[in-house]
């Protein structure tokens, strides 16, 4: 896809989005309840020169009031490595995340996340920091990845739409991400990435009665990320070039099963291997109580 093509294809659904009207984004609330959500995916990488294949299993646990939401995720990915690397990955993930709702119109967020890395060294023990405000449907994020040699900034910029026809209910949003990388050049894992990077992300959802559809798509260039609201982290030095996802959903009483598949076009910043591709496709069970 060319850069014309990307644009045109930007515009597209960005008026897409905007036709609808902006309300506060409720589509996925669960006030008074509980949700334990278990999930296991695996990942598939070609061209890459360090790795091959592997499995994520994650589990989080989401309780949300009137006033306020606490979720925390805990995450193990486990990938088989080439030879260039004299053994296999293993990471685990602790997030934390915290909400508060000011009123209804306005909501203040924080988070956490550390990561425990047994081959990446650069990486291994960061801290990752998030500090939200919501206004109606507009979001700004501030996060701050806490490494041992550098850190990186990223603003998170989010507006969401919703709207419905009869019994279809849709919701998009549209989100901006800006990269900056501080004292990049100590070190040789980062040394090679840009100072600066900008990606946008579109994301659309529709869910009819108990079924749920979602698409999204991140264009331009992002490393180090921190994603999914502040609950996920690309921790590696990949720069991510393009992201396309799809997901279809069932709710079945209190059970609501999703499975997902999403495609990334990546470069190895440190060795300068370009081209790889990451496969991912994953099941999540949602059981609320």
């Amino acid at each position: 896809m060319d850069k014309n093509e990307k644009l045109n294809l930007i515009v597209l659904l960005t008026v897409i989005s905007t036709t609808s009207y902006a309300l506060e984004e409720d589509h996925h609330k669960h006030v008074g309840n509980t949700n334990i959500k278990i999930n296991y995916g695996t990942l598939d990488f070609e061209n890459s020169k360090k790795k091959d294949n592997g499995k994520r299993y994650g589990i989080e646990l989401d309780h949300q009031d009137h006033k306020h939401h606490y979720q925390f995720y805990y995450e193990e990915t486990y990938t088989d490595t080439t030879k260039r690397l004299n053994k296999d990955l293993e990471v685990k993930k602790h997030t934390l995340k915290y909400q508060y709702n000011i009123s209804k119109k306005n909501n203040l967020s924080l988070s956490y996340a550390n990561i425990d890395d047994n081959l990446m060294k650069e990486t291994d023990g960061g801290h990752i920091y998030g500090l939200g405000y919501r206004y109606k449907t507009l979001s700004l994020t501030q996060y701050l990845s806490d490494y041992k040699n550098f850190d990186v900034y990223q603003s998170d910029l989010k507006l969401g739409f919703k709207k419905k026809f009869n019994n279809i209910e849709f919701i998009s949003a549209v989100i901006g991400k800006y990269i900056h990388l501080n004292d990049k050049n100590s070190n040789n894992f980062s040394k090679k990435a840009k100072n600066n990077y900008f990606s946008l992300g579109l994301k659309g959802h529709a869910h009819y009665k108990g079924y749920h559809l979602g698409v999204g798509t991140y264009l331009g260039e992002r490393i180090f990320a921190v994603m999914n609201e502040g609950l996920k982290v690309q921790h590696h030095a990949m720069e991510f070039k393009e992201s396309y996802m799809l997901g279809i959903g069932k709710k079945i009483d209190n059970f609501l099963i999703h499975l997902r598949y999403a495609q990334h076009k990546a470069k190895e910043v440190p060795i300068n291997n370009d081209n790889v591709k990451v496969k991912n496709i994953m099941l999540e069970i949602d059981y609320k109580f």
